[in-house]
C-alpha cells in the first residue's frame, strides 16, 4: 500500500502545456494537470480520478516509482503532480528515473528550482539527449548570463529545448535590436516561445497605432516608457491583445494579420526576385 506524505508546495503555476511533438501528453493527463490548483495537495485516489490512465498501473509499480522519487528529494505531492502530467514515468525502471533526474541536475539550477521546473513540466523528464540539452542550456546562458536566469526562462518557455538555436537567436535579436528590449523583460515573458512572425505582427501593429516606440539606444533601461510591457504583447490572446492593449476590435486586428501576412509574402517574393536578378547579371 502506498504511504502518503503530503507536503505543501510553494506557489507554482501547474498549468501544463503541450509544447512539442516530442514532449506529448495524452488528453486525459493534460486535463488532469490543469485541474490541479497551485497549493492543492493530492493523494493517489485523487490523482487517479484526475488522470484515469494511472489506474492501469499495479500497486508495485506505484510503490517502486514513489520510493525512487522520494529517495531523490521530491515530495509525494511533487511525485503525484509529475505522474498526473506524464503518466508513463510510472512505468519506467528506477534507474531510468534516476538517470533523468541526474541528467537535469547537471544544469545546476539547484534542487529547489529543478523540482519546481520538472513538477510544472513533467515531460522534461522525457528528454534523453544530454548533449543537445547542455548545448541549448549553454547557448541560452550566453544571452541571459546566469543559471538562475536560464531556469526563469525555461519556466516560461520550456519549448526552447525543442527549438533550433537559429530560431531562438532570431527571436532574441529581434526583441533586443529591433524592439530594443532588455533581457530581464524578455526573460519574464513567454515571447521566446512564440513564432517570430507573430512577434513581428504584434509589434508592427502597435507601432502603426503609435502605441510602441523603440527606446533610444543609449537611454537608461530603467527610464520609464509608455510602451506596453512585453508580456502584455506576447503572452495574451488575440482578443485581449486587440481590445486591452491596442484598444481596437478583434476584427480590426484579425484584418491586419491577413494584410500583414500578404505584405511579408510580397516582400519575400521581391527579395527572391532581386536575388534572381543578381545571379542573372553575374552569369552574363
Amino acid at each position: 500500500m502506498l504511504r502518503y506524505t503530503l507536503l505543501k508546495l510553494p506557489k507554482t503555476n501547474v498549468n501544463l502545456k503541450v509544447f512539442s511533438t516530442n514532449l506529448t501528453q495524452s488528453s486525459s493527463s493534460t486535463a488532469a494537470a490543469k485541474c490541479i490548483k497551485d497549493d492543492e495537495l493530492l493523494d493517489i485516489t485523487e490523482a487517479v480520478k484526475l488522470c484515469p490512465s494511472l489506474s492501469t498501473f499495479s500497486p508495485e509499480i506505484w510503490r517502486r516509482a514513489h520510493e525512487t522519487f522520494l529517495n531523490h528529494g521530491l515530495s509525494t505531492n511533487n511525485f503525484l503532480r509529475i505522474v498526473c502530467g506524464n503518466p508513463k514515468v510510472l512505468a519506467r525502471p528506477p534507474q531510468k528515473i534516476i538517470e533523468a533526474l541526474e541528467f537535469w541536475r547537471t544544469c545546476q539550477f539547484g534542487e529547489y528550482f529543478l523540482f519546481l521546473l520538472i513538477t510544472k513540466y513533467p515531460e522534461l523528464l522525457d528528454i534523453n539527449d544530454q548533449r543537445k540539452l547542455l548545448k541549448h542550456i549553454s547557448f541560452i546562458k550566453s544571452y541571459v548570463n546566469t543559471d538562475k536566469n536560464v531556469w526563469k526562462l525555461l519556466m516560461n518557455c520550456p519549448s526552447l529545448l525543442q527549438d533550433s538555436v537559429k530560431n531562438i537567436e532570431d527571436r532574441i535579436l529581434y526583441l533586443k535590436e529591433v524592439m530594443r528590449l532588455e533581457m530581464p523583460e524578455i526573460i519574464k515573458s513567454e515571447s521566446l516561445s512564440k513564432p517570430l512572425e507573430e512577434i513581428k505582427c504584434r509589434h508592427i501593429f502597435l507601432e502603426r497605432l503609435r502605441l510602441f516606440k523603440p527606446r533610444p539606444k543609449k537611454v537608461d533601461p530603467d527610464e520609464p516608457t509608455t510602451n506596453p510591457r512585453l508580456y502584455k504583447i506576447t503572452d495574451t490572446s488575440d482578443k485581449t491583445f486587440a481590445t486591452k492593449i491596442c484598444h481596437v476590435t478583434l476584427e480590426e486586428y484579425e484584418t491586419f494579420k491577413i494584410l500583414f501576412r500578404r505584405e511579408m509574402e510580397r516582400k519575400e517574393q521581391e527579395t527572391e526576385d532581386e536575388d534572381d536578378d543578381i545571379l542573372s547579371d553575374s552569369d552574363n
